[in-house]
């Protein structure tokens, strides 16, 4: 695994290196940290990182506005905000956020959210699409939704849409529990990529909206409750 740590504090930095360093020798497992003082230097790194910590408030872009290019440039890697400054949170979820640290950080909060992602790899295995005839490996992680087209189905990820033979029930089966979650008959949805939620209209990341049905309302909000006490600080 591949982590970034930014911040434009080297102290910070040192201590957010040290408690990752500790966990990947506790844990038995390899993960290499590049370091950046500002989000300049992160952007301008041609480094495919698996995992971000980044912090806020910093010279020249900010974190969130560091966190935005990135996404623009369809950086995939899961990002954790790292912050004194709690209330710019709502903000930050435009772009996808896998977590949010309070300085200072507590290291069980750390080990927790490094055991969560390592789980979550685990368990977003690709799934196999055949579009027109031509088979593409996704991974589950990228789909931002799936719409059921008749018995076929349309899976829109963050880059390019699919149309696929299987029916929505089918590809359900095929799919983490933990973060998609099917809102209406026709559509599925992957928390994750949840930018919004207003009553029953959910924005997603890429700014097309879901409607979720009055039949699942209750066990929809539920679940996506569940979802986001990952986030509470």
């Amino acid at each position: 695994m591949l982590a970034a740590v930014c911040d434009d504090d080297p102290i910070f930095r040192e201590e957010i290196k040290q408690m990752i360093n500790d966990y990947a020798g506790e844990k038995q497992t390899d993960i290499d940290i590049c370091e950046f003082d500002d989000g300049r230097a992160l952007l301008a790194s041609r480094d495919a990182f698996d995992i971000v910590f980044i912090d806020y408030l910093m010279p020249g872009p900010d974190g969130l506005e560091t966190a935005r290019e990135m996404r623009k440039r369809r950086y995939e890697c899961s990002i954790i905000f790292v912050t004194a400054y709690p209330q710019f949170i709502l903000d930050s979820f435009e772009v996808a956020p896998y977590r949010f640290f309070i300085k200072p950080v507590e290291k069980e909060r750390l080990t927790a959210a490094l055991d969560s992602y390592l789980a979550l790899q685990r368990e977003l295995a690709p799934v196999m699409i055949v579009d027109g005839g031509e088979r593409h490996t996704v991974r589950t992680e990228d789909i931002i939704y799936i719409e059921a087209q008749g018995r076929n189905s349309v899976i829109r990820t963050r880059d390019r849409t699919y149309r696929c033979s299987k029916n929505l029930s089918r590809i359900e089966e095929l799919l983490p529990k933990k973060c998609f979650f099917r809102v209406h008959r026709s559509y599925i949805i992957n928390m994750y990529c949840i930018s919004s939620l207003r009553r029953n209209e959910i924005i997603m990341i890429n700014g097309e909206k879901a409607l979720v049905s009055r039949a699942v309302l209750p066990a929809f909000r539920r679940a996506y409750s569940e979802f986001i006490k990952s986030y509470e600080l």
